[in-house]
């Protein structure tokens, strides 16, 4: 049984997402190197804000990307300001569950107590 960072809602991670096995995804970062609030949901950054088409199990998860490119491109969007740095994540099997949504490149990450800020890497 996979203890998470985050309490998440029954039936999530949803049954279709799978368990990375050492893909490399992107995310954007205020710091570098990152700390522990860099990876944190938009539910815990915005505890009581109702998102539009979003479900509660998604808005608990982390956006990563699996193109630098892609990721890159929503620094222009204004709830990414501030965040000037991508940082690399090498996620295993240990690290939580993953499932491709929103999109060619963006997948919804929920993340285990035992992913370690140590394994990951500042890319820009």
């Amino acid at each position: 049984m996979t203890n998470w960072f985050e309490e998440l809602p029954e039936q999530c991670p949803p049954k279709e997402s799978l368990v990375p096995t050492g893909q490399v995804y992107y995310r954007l970062s205020k710091s570098a190197p990152p700390t522990s609030d860099d990876f944190l949901s938009f539910r815990a950054n915005n505890p009581n804000r109702v998102f539009k088409n979003v479900s509660e199990c998604i808005s608990r998860s982390l956006s990563v990307w699996d193109n630098i490119d892609k990721c890159m491109n929503i620094t222009k969007l204004p709830r990414h300001r501030g965040k000037s740095h991508v940082i690399e994540i090498t996620l295993n099997n240990t690290d939580g569950q993953i499932l491709k949504t929103f999109g060619e490149n963006h997948y919804s990450w929920w993340r285990s107590t035992t992913f370690s800020l140590a394994t990951v890497k500042v890319a820009s």
